[in-house]
C-alpha cells in the first residue's frame, strides 16, 4: 500500500504541480481522481476546504493536507528532498518566492484564463461569476489568458535563470504518465 494519498482533479493546473513533483521526487503514492466528489461528506472530513490536491498520510497531525505548494514543501521535509528545497536560507526562500509568485499572480491568471473553458466553477468575485454579459465575461478571460504570459516570463528570467528546474538542475527518472 502506498505511503501517501493525493487526491486531484486531472485537469487542475495546481494539482498538476503536486503531481508532477510525487513523480519526480520518486515517492510512494496513490493519485485518486476526486473529481465531483470533493463535496461529499467523506472528502469533506479530510478537506473541509474542500480544495485539491489533497494529500493524506499518517504523518500529518490531521491526517490530511491541501494546497499544492504546502504539499511540496511538506514532502521535501519529511523526506529530506533537499535536491528540491534546499536547507540554506537563500535558495530555500527563491523556491518559496517562486511558490507565493505562482499561487498569488501566476494561478489566478491561469484559473481566469482556463476555468470557463474546463467547466471549473470560478472563484467568487470574478468577472466569470456576476451578473456582466457574455462578452464582458469573454474579454475577462482573453484579458487574463493575455496577461499569463508576464509571469511565465518572470518565471524564466529569474527563478529559472538559465536552470532546468527552480532550484537547481537535478534531473530524476520519469515513473509513470501524467
Amino acid at each position: 500500500m502506498p505511503a501517501n494519498t493525493l487526491s486531484v482533479l486531472m485537469p487542475s493546473v495546481n494539482n498538476l504541480t503536486a503531481r508532477v513533483f510525487v513523480r519526480a521526487a520518486g515517492l510512494d503514492f496513490e493519485e485518486v481522481d476526486v473529481w465531483g466528489q470533493t463535496r461529499t461528506p467523506e472528502f469533506l472530513a479530510k478537506d473541509p476546504a474542500h480544495l485539491t490536491p489533497l494529500l493524506e498520510e499518517d504523518g500529518l497531525p490531521r491526517g490530511s493536507l491541501w494546497e499544492s505548494c504546502a504539499i511540496m514543501q511538506y514532502l521535501c521535509n519529511r523526506h529530506g528532498l533537499d535536491r528540491f528545497y534546499p536547507t540554506d536560507p537563500g535558495e530555500r526562500a527563491m523556491i518559496d518566492s517562486a511558490m507565493f509568485y505562482l499561487i498569488g499572480t501566476l494561478y489566478p491568471l491561469v484559473a481566469r484564463a482556463t476555468y470557463p473553458t474546463l467547466g471549473f466553477p470560478q472563484y467568487p468575485g470574478e468577472v466569470a461569476t456576476s451578473d456582466a454579459d457574455d462578452a464582458m465575461k469573454a474579454k475577462a478571460q482573453k484579458d487574463a489568458e493575455d496577461a499569463v504570459a508576464e509571469p511565465l516570463e518572470a518565471f524564466h528570467l529569474f527563478f529559472l535563470d538559465g536552470k532546468t528546474f527552480i532550484g537547481g538542475d537535478a534531473r530524476v527518472p520519469a515513473r509513470g504518465g501524467l
